[in-house]
């Protein structure tokens, strides 16, 4: 019985894609992609860290052996993946990095297949490749304009696909060993650590920002990092990192449905079918050969 698993990461797609104006906003209102991600990782830790500790302490006992796994989970897949992310929303559109970022799924396809030696489902690929051609219309790819090139912010969104990629993969092979709650303090903390000589959280911390920004942070933290981060590591222990990637893929429609209720910006019918493609992948990924549904880790 797989279905928690894909409730879980579908609702970490969910938070994911609606919290993504307010990051927009922050990057648009003078932050850098590097004191972004490393205020908001400090930050979530810290929070990460008090919760456990006042919930359940055990939460936060680790093996030594587990500790560079964690450490590159945090460095690798979160913190540069978010870094990818940030970097090439302030130099390419919307269109072009999500449309880049959502090959991520193909990436995990090949991982698993060459990496942990899983074979490789006809369903699977035909899953990715219309879940990517649902997101790429969801974005307007399509549309004259939508998309530009920069070479940097190309291969920013390039890495933050790749590190994402990473990060489902990793996630997945830790998931039967720790906590998710564990998983995500301890990346968290690693991914704080590694960006401190680079930008230290507290620049942006201690200055002085309108109420209005220290929201959309607040709303960055929780809703961007810490729910969706954690649901994301809690349905890897159901599902495979493939079909946990593929099932993120939700995202976009969630973003763009999202921009129409609260923006009020027009959703044109290549949209629609974009978001019924993006679904209908994702669904397909419930129809498998009898006796193959995967068990929690």
């Amino acid at each position: 019985m797989a279905w928690p698993g894909y409730l879980l990461v579908a609702a970490a797609a969910i938070s994911w894609g609606a919290q993504s104006a307010i990051a927009k906003l922050l990057l648009t209102s003078g932050s850098s992609p590097a004191a972004l991600v490393s205020a908001r990782t400090a930050t979530a830790f810290l929070l990460m860290a008090a919760a456990l500790g006042l919930a359940d302490r055990r939460l936060l006992r680790t093996r030594p052996r587990e500790l560079g796994h964690l450490a590159l989970l945090g460095i690798v897949g979160m913190a540069l993946s978010q870094y990818g992310y940030y970097a090439a929303l302030t130099r390419i559109p919307v269109a072009t990095t999500l449309l880049i970022i959502y090959t991520s799924p193909l990436f995990v396809l090949a991982g698993s297949a060459l990496w942990d030696r899983e074979p490789l489902r006809t369903g699977d690929v035909i899953a990715a490749v219309v879940t990517l051609a649902g997101a790429g219309l969801v974005v307007r790819a399509h549309s004259a304009g939508s998309l530009g090139f920069h070479a940097v912010g190309v291969m920013a969104a390039i890495l933050s696909a790749l590190t994402f990629a990473f990060y489902s993969l990793w996630a997945r092979r830790m998931a039967p060993r720790v906590s998710p709650w564990t998983g995500l303090t301890y990346s968290l903390g690693c991914a704080a650590v590694f960006w401190i000589p680079v930008a230290p959280p507290w620049t942006f911390l201690s200055a002085e920002h309108p109420p209005r920004m220290w929201l959309s942070f607040a709303v960055v933290v929780v809703f961007g990092t810490l729910v969706p981060f954690g649901l994301y590591l809690a349905g890897l222990r159901w599902i495979s990192a493939a079909h946990a990637n593929i099932t993120s893929t939700i995202e976009p429609v969630v973003a763009a449905a999202g921009a129409y209720v609260v923006l009020g910006e027009a959703l044109v019918w290549p949209q629609l079918v974009g978001g019924l493609l993006v679904l209908s992948g994702v669904a397909a990924l419930q129809v498998r050969p009898r006796g193959g549904a995967p068990t929690p880790a």
